[in-house]
């Protein structure tokens, strides 16, 4: 099954970690709950921050992918306006991303509690975050 998480490398090579024993012992991790670029490209064409298109060309390896596993960039604009999301706007943008395909009707409260732990997430990190991705 595939995994897709958000980590802070925090100076760690990105390398280093996809071919390491465990990944997760470097950086900071979020725990995404497989939602990867797609359902993210979505979230911010709805959040008004670029049209899906642009969002998903982005999200682009920071290394060479080899095996099955590897490090994305996380499109800087995506990830600030969902730092200075509030718990309202949370609220209004969760129906619509609720119902797109890659979610199939997913409950929203599980949605809106993953978005309000993204948004703290990334403003308890400095910097910016990759998206890791295990196929």
């Amino acid at each position: 099954m595939p995994i897709s998480d958000v980590v802070f490398l925090e100076g760690n090579d990105p390398e280093e970690v996809v071919n390491s024993e465990d990944p997760y012992s470097y950086g900071k991790w979020f725990n995404a709950k497989n939602i990867d670029t797609i359902p993210l490209s979505l979230l911010g064409e709805f959040l008004g921050v670029s049209s899906y298109k642009e969002l998903m060309k982005g999200f682009q390896p920071v290394h060479p992918p080899e095996g099955e596993a590897f490090v994305l960039s996380f499109p800087k604009a995506l990830q600030d306006r969902i730092r200075s999301l509030n718990d309202d706007e949370i609220s209004e943008v969760i129906n619509p991303w609720s119902r797109i395909e890659e979610f199939h009707d997913a409950p929203e409260e599980s949605l809106r509690q993953y978005l309000a732990g993204l948004r703290d997430f990334l403003n308890e990190n400095s910097g910016y975050a990759n998206l890791f991705l295990s196929i």
